[in-house]
């Protein structure tokens, strides 16, 4: 399986969720152009609401909704392992975007 499918299981954020698919096409985006990483709420949420016919505030809520899950589960102790830095808080969706996204940078994807 592609890994970039499989990180966000490893933090706990199933495929159930609205929010995983959104997580994986906006990793997808910003892999292939880094900048979506300075616009996410201008460029990214509109870009991955108009591909799964949604509001980009539904995006938000559900990108809200995978990350709480993630920090509230197993998922925290992974994500401080890949994060690089201590997260003393739950991380903001564009923090989150940002780690997952250096994190496959480093694992070469």
């Amino acid at each position: 399986m592609n890994y970039l499918l499989e990180l966000p299981l490893s933090l706990g954020i199933h495929g159930t969720y609205k929010g995983y698919r959104y997580l994986v096409f906006a990793l997808e985006l910003a892999l292939s152009d880094e900048n979506q990483l300075l616009y996410v709420t201008k460029n990214l949420y509109p870009s991955v609401a108009r591909r799964y016919h949604t509001t980009p505030s539904c995006v938000d809520r559900d990108l809200r909704t995978v990350i709480s899950r993630c920090w509230n589960s197993c998922g925290r102790t992974h994500l401080q392992k890949i994060a690089s830095y201590t997260l003393d808080k739950c991380p903001t969706v564009s923090e989150f975007l940002d780690i997952l996204y250096w994190h496959l940078k480093k694992t070469g994807l």
